[in-house]
């Protein structure tokens, strides 16, 4: 009888001697990934209103204040400061990212409040990069393969 026999001592073992270059090529995944969400949140709150995110349209006394002070009308920017804080942050350990808000506000703008209508800035933002995301890992797997 002819027969093929696969046995996962073997493979498991093989693995062993990658198990390093691995976790770090996971690292390095991790660390780009990051990078990108925190780039497309970035971007979400200077572009927003362009990118199909359902964004309802800025109120005409919002737009006359951008107007007056020479604002894109395209995101939530009027000094800048919500979008130079958002900040990242991996774990090596833990193998986690994390992209998260540097002012306390920029939640209103995420969840609305009765004054201000919900414009999402980082909900969407791994669903962006999803594909990007899984390009960074595929190929830094890859590489330690």
């Amino acid at each position: 009888m002819l027969n093929y026999r696969i046995e996962a001592r073997e493979a498991i073992s093989g693995l062993e001697g990658t198990k390093g270059k691995i976790r770090n090529s996971l690292f390095v995944a991790l660390v780009r990934s990051t990078a990108l969400v925190r780039e497309v949140v970035m971007d979400n709150i200077k572009t927003g209103q362009t990118k199909g995110l359902g964004w309802p349209p800025f109120s005409p006394s919002t737009l006359a204040r951008k107007s007056k002070m020479g604002r894109s009308l395209m995101g939530l920017i009027d000094k800048g400061h919500m979008r130079t804080s958002i900040h990242e942050s991996v774990n090596k350990r833990k193998l986690e990212g994390e992209v998260y808000p540097g002012v306390n506000y920029l939640i209103h703008h995420e969840k609305g409040t009765r004054r201000i209508p919900e414009r999402q800035t980082f909900e969407p933002a791994p669903d962006q990069a999803n594909r990007k995301i899984m390009d960074i890992f595929k190929s830094e797997v890859a590489r330690a393969m």
